[in-house]
């Protein structure tokens, strides 16, 4: 488990309780605080508003003398002021009640609702109109610090402070406690998944609780069967050790079992050639899924490492492919250069051809004509032999557009009519009519399907059926497949048929060099494509190639005219 995960999580937790806490006491405090203000309040403002109205009764501003006894009888700091805001009669007090100040914080919460008084200045205060325009104004200075918070705030802080660091800190060892079940509870799970079931105890309440017991449950079980893995693991071992192929395999509980070959192979090799060769062993058995890897040894062999899944464990198994590497470094030869240089001396024997044939005599006109007809089916092999090379002398700069396939298909019917009919052969489509177009060379798909649909006529009984259908696949690609109603390809011969020259069983007798599929699949791959090739009667071929998400605008290198189509 992450070595941060325990030291972030409860800490933000602990942050979150403290501001939370703080919060709301902070204002549940000034709530309660200024509803006890208001309550002091009260008992100065609500006898002040009685002795007011009682002084609007009886006072007659006409009368200063008269106005001035009606205010001292009150009790109160009392004033009578005139229309103009000038005051004519001031009683009671002079001290500094009359002076201005602040009424304090929690003012609004006090004076909330009050009928007849009001705060004013840091004091009580209640004020009558008179009929005359003039008006009386009584205040009562408010006992010290009750009408402002300020008071009781520094020990109102610290409780609010106080109780929030509590919250915080079980917030905090509430998440530290979380975590750490978490991570045990983590830790088991990796364990379970990667093959090393760790035992479980039951903790917690509610929902961890049951968590806990699942996984306690999960590991028992997965330790029964691994060890029953275990023992079919150990047979498969036995069974491997006299076999004269390498191999080497990883049982459920991480052990490793290699077979005497696999040794004998190892021990023979020299330092450098044995490392790689235990590194290559360990990614296969290390690995998840299919996997093949090549090694070259110094002394020149070629090696093929491959592992894939048993149940309980993997296998890994050393073949020997020197042989085959051999032979695929000839077929990039004779497609290389050497087809290359065959192109001069092919072009010279159809020139010279040319004029012997008005130089010989009329009974050797047909011969001559025999030679021309050999070098023309020389020139075409050399084509295809180098076509979709970097020695192709027919490559050109993709022209990548929107194609639709519904062209395409029209396109190959036309060109594969007369052909098909001779035949006895039907070329039929089946592409929805919301198959998207693809992104590509034209040209070179109908090239690719020109291929496809020349290899499965040649193996196709007469009276038989091709079919071109596509369908739109994730991710962005359209597959366009050819299927017949032939042999087929045997499982046995499916490995290396898109190689050149790679012909099958039923190809004895029938013509061709086995180029076909070849070209079509080093074309498929420059246009970011694959070409698929399926085992199994009915033949069947796959080209999955980009589909057109958007239209593009052609690039400045890029020809508008495309390539003519090659003969099939």
């Amino acid at each position: 488990m992450p070595h941060d995960v325990r030291s972030r999580r409860p800490w933000r937790a602990a942050i979150a309780a403290i501001a939370g806490t703080a919060v709301v006491l902070g204002l549940v405090a000034a709530l309660a605080l200024g509803l006890d203000l208001r309550r002091e309040v009260d008992r100065t403002g609500d006898p002040l508003a009685a002795s007011a109205d009682r002084a609007a009764a009886e006072v007659d501003p006409a009368r200063t003398a008269q106005a001035g006894r009606v205010l001292r009888d009150t009790g109160y700091s009392a004033r009578l002021v005139g229309p103009a805001g000038r005051v004519r009669v001031q009683t009671g007090p002079a001290g500094d009640v009359w002076s201005r100040g602040d009424a304090g914080a929690a003012a609004a919460i006090a004076t909330a609702g009050a009928d007849g008084w009001t705060l004013r200045d840091g004091a009580v205060e209640a004020a009558r109109q008179l009929p005359s325009g003039a008006s009386i104004v009584l205040r009562e200075r408010l006992a010290p610090g009750a009408g402002t918070i300020g008071s009781s705030g520094p020990p109102v802080a610290a409780a609010i402070a106080v109780l929030s660091l509590l919250a915080g800190a079980l917030a905090w060892m509430l998440g530290v406690r979380r975590e750490r079940r978490l991570a045990r509870l983590t830790a088991a799970a990796q364990a379970l998944g990667g093959g090393r079931p760790a035992p479980v105890r039951a903790e917690g309440r509610g929902g961890w609780r049951a968590l806990s017991a699942s996984m306690a449950t999960a590991a028992e079980r997965a330790g029964v069967l691994q060890a029953s893995a275990e023992a079919r693991m150990e047979a498969l071992g036995a069974a491997l050790a006299p076999m004269a192929h390498p191999v080497a395999a990883r049982t459920p509980s991480g052990g490793l079992i290699r077979n005497d070959a696999l040794v004998r192979m190892l021990e023979e090799l020299n330092l450098q050639d044995a490392t790689a060769m235990d590194a290559a062993v360990s990614v296969g058995l290390a690995s998840s899924g299919p996997v093949s890897r090549r090694l070259t040894l110094t002394d020149g062999r070629a090696l093929e490492v491959e592992g894939w899944s048993v149940p309980g464990g993997r296998v890994v198994a050393v073949g020997e492919r020197t042989e085959q590497a051999r032979m695929a470094a000839v077929r990039r030869q004779v497609t290389g250069a050497a087809a290359r240089h065959l192109q001069a001396p092919v072009s010279e024997i159809q020139a010279l051809g040319s004029d012997l044939v008005g130089q010989v005599p009329s009974s050797a006109v047909a011969t001559v004509r025999r030679i021309q007809a050999a070098a023309d089916r020389m020139e075409r092999l050399v084509a295809q032999l180098l076509r979709g090379t970097p020695n192709d002398p027919r490559a050109h700069p993709l022209r990548l557009r929107p194609v639709g396939a519904g062209g395409i298909a029209y396109g190959l019917g036309t060109a594969f009519d007369r052909r098909l009919r001779d035949r006895g052969l039907r070329l039929e489509t089946d592409l929805p009519a919301d198959l998207p177009p693809i992104r590509t060379d034209s040209a070179l798909v109908h090239e690719i399907l020109s291929h496809l649909i020349a290899n499965s006529a040649t193996y196709t009984p007469r009276g038989g059926t091709i079919t071109l259908s596509g369908r739109a696949l994730p991710g962005g690609t359209v597959e366009l497949a050819v299927a017949d109603t032939g042999p087929g390809i045997a499982g046995a011969e499916i490995h290396g048929i898109t190689e050149r020259f790679a012909r099958g069983a039923t190809a004895a007798g029938l013509p061709g060099a086995g180029l076909g599929l070849g070209v079509a699949t080093a074309l498929a791959e420059r246009l970011g494509g694959r070409l698929t090739v399926e085992a199994g009667p009915d033949g069947r071929t796959r080209l999955e190639l980009p589909a057109a998400l958007a239209p593009a605008v052609p690039r400045e290198e890029e020809s508008l005219s495309p390539e003519p189509a090659a003969a099939p």
